[in-house]
């Protein structure tokens, strides 16, 4: 039986320690690939803890890849290549200088229509419960106590904004960074361009992309001149083997993969990271999107924080405040900080610096954390109740889901004999708005048997509005494939 040391009054949740000496035991290989951990029942009853924070400690350990269960036999440690990424290398400092005076189709969600009753949109958020007050208060303060901030400030964002985002990052990611490594913008759509700047000025100008993933990011790179290859993913997310072999770039949501859900593991991210280090000009891009939002056990570590020297991180504010506050950020590896600088450096921020101002306070006197905190117990809420709702329905038509536990939908795979496109069809036709994930491959990617699934996105939609609409699609034989038959 292994043995914990475990300190109750520490203020560390137990599962949290139990999670930490296990993973470390592994990547130290005190526990060998194929080792079989005691079930959980065992363990909490040697350790005198309740059986639920066994059950926590091995879900974070599965989440990340350590470990993974075999059905009625228990769970055994993962085959991880042991190279050590907790230890980074010290950051090369890099001078700041003054600061100075074919198409592709769009996969931006559909906005709401009349003609819905309900709308499970994946993009949408619940801005219902934001401290407008709070905004306001602090908006005033700043207008009142800061008349400068109608000049021209700093290229790459505001200091205090950069330093907060920093601390924030390093805290709640495990990012390694520091605030001059951080390059604020008006969202990730326009940072993403002047990354394309970047790459071109040193010939990197062929990127990967998971598909189905991220395809606005493929719109952007391709209309600034980089060439496209479409990555396939696995259950592990995008595989290293698919990679085009032209590509110096790759963009991935590891955390919790655009639109499958689909979390990294700490093996396939090792994979990923050794791919990125077999060449001096290879680097990959990390899109942070919804990071706040884990609903069971912690949030996953950031890929950054295992390589701060081959990983681009993006982030952004969209979800986690609103859409229309327009604040994104990226922290650059030094030598590509340096050729931003170089490349980049004239342009001016795109962010006001009024906006700045109120959000580095709402972040610094910890209004930011208040309201994530608030937001993640209500999504939680929503997410738990779209999955007793759909309880009936899985059984009924053998769905399988993807993606729950965390962010803002959760994906359903369909049955063989249940198109996509025809369910979504018959859904409109009831007044309900699903969205599909084959809007979600790139356009040069056609899979010879593309997944058929919807993304049904709840963050948007009230309880009751969640119940009534999914009580909809129950009376309409939504998932039936035979009352789809019968409707086309």
């Amino acid at each position: 039986m292994l043995s914990f040391h475990l300190e109750p009054h520490s203020g560390e949740p137990l599962y949290n320690q139990i999670y930490e000496q296990i993973r470390e035991r592994i990547l130290n290989e005190e526990l060998p690939p194929a080792t079989k951990l005691p079930s959980t029942r065992s363990l909490a009853a040697n350790l005198g803890v309740s059986r639920n924070t066994i059950d926590t400690a091995y879900y974070q350990l599965q989440s990340e890849g350590y470990i993974d269960s075999a059905p009625k036999s228990g769970f055994y440690v993962c085959d991880i290549t042991p190279t050590d990424y907790r230890h980074q290398p010290e950051l090369p400092s890099v001078p700041s200088p003054q600061s100075r005076d074919i198409d592709i189709s769009s996969s931006a969600s559909a906005s709401a229509s009349p003609e819905y009753l309900y709308d499970f949109d994946p993009y949408s958020i619940d801005i219902s419960h934001f401290p407008f007050s709070v905004w306001r208060r602090l908006s005033r303060q700043v207008l009142m106590d800061d008349q400068s901030l109608f000049l021209l400030g700093d290229n790459y964002g505001d200091p205090l904004l950069r330093d907060a985002i920093c601390s924030y990052v390093r805290m709640s990611r495990q990012v390694s960074c520091t605030p001059d490594q951080i390059i604020v913008g008006a969202g990730v759509d326009y940072l993403l361009q002047m990354l394309s700047l970047v790459f071109h000025s040193l010939h990197m100008e062929h990127i990967t992309l998971e598909s189905p993933g991220y395809t606005q990011a493929a719109h952007i790179f391709h209309n600034n001149g980089l060439t496209i290859s479409p990555g396939i993913l696995d259950k592990n997310g995008l595989t290293t083997a698919s990679i085009s072999p032209a590509s110096s770039l790759v963009y991935v949501t590891p955390s919790h993969q655009f639109p499958t859900g689909v979390v990294m593991p700490y093996g396939r991210r090792l994979e990923l990271l050794g791919w990125a280090k077999s060449s001096p000009d290879r680097y990959i891009i990390e899109d942070d999107h919804d990071s706040e939002f884990r609903y069971r056990g912690r949030p996953i570590p950031a890929l950054q924080g295992m390589d701060n020297l081959r990983v681009i991180y993006i982030g952004t504010f969209s979800k986690a405040i609103a859409p229309a506050i327009r604040v994104g950020y990226m922290i650059l590896p030094p030598e590509l900080l340096a050729q931003y600088r170089l490349i980049c450096g004239h342009y001016s921020c795109t962010v006001s610096r009024v906006d700045q101002a109120i959000l580095t306070r709402f972040i610094r006197d910890g209004y930011f954390e208040k309201h994530v905190n608030r937001m993640r117990k209500l999504y939680r809420s929503k997410h738990d109740l779209v999955l007793d709702c759909l309880q009936p329905l899985i059984q009924k038509y053998h769905l399988t889901l993807q993606g729950e536990h965390a962010g803002m939908h959760i994906t359903i795979r369909l049955p063989d004999t249940v198109s996509e496109t025809a369910l979504i069809q018959h859904a409109r036709k009831q007044g309900i708005h699903l969205y599909g994930i084959h809007s979600h491959f790139l356009p040069n990617h056609t899979p010879v048997h593309p997944e058929e699934a919807v993304l049904l996105g709840y963050a948007g939609l009230t309880e009751d509005d969640i119940k009534k609409g999914i009580r909809q699609m129950t009376d309409a034989h939504i998932f039936s494939a035979s009352a789809l038959s019968r409707s086309i």
